[in-house]
């Protein structure tokens, strides 16, 4: 038994397991009193069933979970990210529910919102920080760890992403988790530590607790059932009328965007990664990474305006020093190497998903 990642048809089993036990149990817990319900999915169902699995099979826990601290600066500049995404997930939820609006009708999915600051800390525990933790150690835990091993990192993370979606079991919110779970994916890859997503995952989540709650306050104590574009689903009038705020969304989602792309590549400087062949900005200078040994990189200019090209040795304080800037790039691969085990939770709940489309946006059961 391979103790340093999981296989992906460990993971696939058990996901294929704990995604029946979620519609089932987990739906029956969650009516009966959602909050309780959730916590019971979100420990019970998600996260002590990897854990005990992962510790029965002798798996290296820190090593497959990304164990690894992450800087005080880094988890504030996730956060920061995480708001900036804000418009961004907003947007892809509302081409959700356009799509849906154009073929039949979106459904009301309510979701429970504070009407007080206790209602207020106890979500915030629970839909943000507990659902952060247990949902990031499955995905971007166990699921990304398997496929990363056996596929590629790229491909690990769209994978880990999709499988996030349609976890949701919710056609009106699943092209915004997808969204998230890409960029949850590869800032627990660029960083090397699962807490990268579950900063981020817990912050994406206090930001619709907090607006649910503003709005409860802002109308006078009438409960409010949505958070429109976040992890809820807004029942808008009509197609038309989505389609303008989607227009506001997306001229949001802008400038959102250049926020994020600032966050990432602060972030990056935090965790810079050299590999021979690539590029290494140097005050603004680019070198090529000749050998790296260790500590120590060799490396020299790639243009000189005269005389040979004279190779360089530095160390990595250094290279931290002057703030170079590395060029490596996390998703590379070569190619997907696929079988029908690799594919088969996805096949599955997509085939279940096609049954609930029919079922609630077609029969209108």
């Amino acid at each position: 038994m391979n103790t340093n990642h999981f296989k992906i048809s460990e993971a696939n089993l058990l996901f294929l397991v704990l995604a029946f036990v979620f519609l089932t149990l987990g739906a029956y817990v969650q009516s009966v009193d959602t909050i309780i319900g959730l916590i019971i999915t979100e420990y019970g169902i998600l996260l002590l069933p990897i854990l005990i699995y992962a510790w029965a099979t002798k798996k290296d826990i820190k090593r497959v979970f990304r164990l690894k601290k992450i800087p005080f600066k880094v988890a504030i500049l996730i956060v920061v990210m995480a708001l900036f995404l804000v418009p961004v997930i907003a947007l892809v939820n509302l081409l959700a529910l356009f799509i849906i609006e154009l073929f039949s009708t979106s459904v009301a999915v309510p979701i429970p919102t504070a009407t007080s600051l206790g209602d207020l800390i106890l979500y915030l525990f629970v839909i943000s920080f507990t659902a952060g933790v247990c949902e990031e150690f499955f995905f971007r835990g166990m699921v990304l760890n398997a496929y990363e091993n056996e596929v590629d990192m790229k491909r690990a993370v769209i994978f880990s992403a999709v499988l996030f979606g349609v976890f949701h079991f919710n056609p009106q919110n699943l092209l915004g988790p997808i969204t998230l779970g890409l960029i949850f994916g590869y800032l627990v890859q660029l960083t090397g530590s699962i807490w990268a997503g579950v900063i981020a995952h817990a912050a994406n989540n206090a930001v619709a607790v907090i607006i649910g709650f503003v709005v409860n306050l802002s109308s006078n104590g009438v409960s409010s059932e949505y958070v429109e574009g976040f992890q809820s689903d807004p029942v808008l009038d009509a197609p038309e009328v989505i389609l303008g705020v989607i227009v506001f969304y997306a001229i949001l989602s802008i400038a959102s965007f250049v926020g994020v792309k600032a966050m990432l590549s602060r972030i990056m400087r935090y965790y810079p990664r050299y590999e021979v062949g690539d590029t290494l900005l140097v005050k603004a200078k680019p070198y090529e990474i000749i050998t790296v040994e260790d500590e120590t990189l060799h490396i020299e200019p790639r243009f000189t305006t005269s005389g040979p090209i004279v190779p360089m040795v530095t160390d990595l304080q250094r290279l931290k020093e002057v703030k170079a800037v590395s060029k490596y790039k996390i998703w590379r691969g070569d190619g997907i190497r696929v079988n029908a085990m690799k594919l088969l939770p996805l096949a599955v709940t997509l085939i279940f998903y096609g049954y609930v489309i029919y079922s609630v946006y077609v029969v209108g059961v």
